[in-house]
């Protein structure tokens, strides 16, 4: 079982040593300071390089998560709710939410289709500093309508 389980997560292993090892050049103090994003662009195919495995997933984004904390960097991942309907992949999404520092979800809208509106786009700020000092979260929600090379964002209730 243990040779089974180090293969399924070997590949990830793997892709953290190779990010790691370019994070750790590109942050070396001889060079000039630079502003390093990692962007996950799709969770799922990462779930399928670990055989499956969602804890193994976990644990390669908690790793990155430390990695960017400490380095200063960002971690931008893209998911798909659709494909972690099962009580495993919300678990996933949880913990996702929970090392988020910003949390955004494009949604349909809750009232069905409309013509002028193709769907609602949730956008949740974690640790905002207010007026007082105080940290909290800010959401702010805005609609969207997707047009040929574009899209337009706009206020719910505003014209479009």
């Amino acid at each position: 079982m243990g040779d089974a389980e180090n293969c399924n997560e070997g590949g990830l292993v793997e892709l953290y040593r190779k990010i790691h090892k370019a994070v750790e050049v590109s942050t070396a103090p001889e060079r000039d300071r630079i502003y390093i994003t990692i962007i996950i662009d799709d969770l799922s195919l990462l779930e399928v390089s670990a055989h499956g495995s969602s804890n193994h997933v976990l644990d390669f984004l908690h790793y990155c998560h430390t990695l960017t904390s400490e380095k200063g960097c960002s971690l931008v991942m893209l998911n798909h709710d659709d494909i972690y309907s099962s009580m495993t992949g919300q678990t996933l999404n949880l913990q996702m939410e929970y090392l988020a520092d910003v949390v955004v979800k494009a949604e349909p809208l809750a009232t069905g289709l409309a013509s002028d509106v193709h769907g609602q786009l949730t956008i949740l700020n974690k640790w905002v500093v207010d007026v007082h000092g105080s940290l909290r979260n800010k959401l702010q929600n805005f609609h969207f309508k997707v047009k040929e090379n574009t899209v337009d964002y706009f206020y719910p209730g505003s014209p479009s």
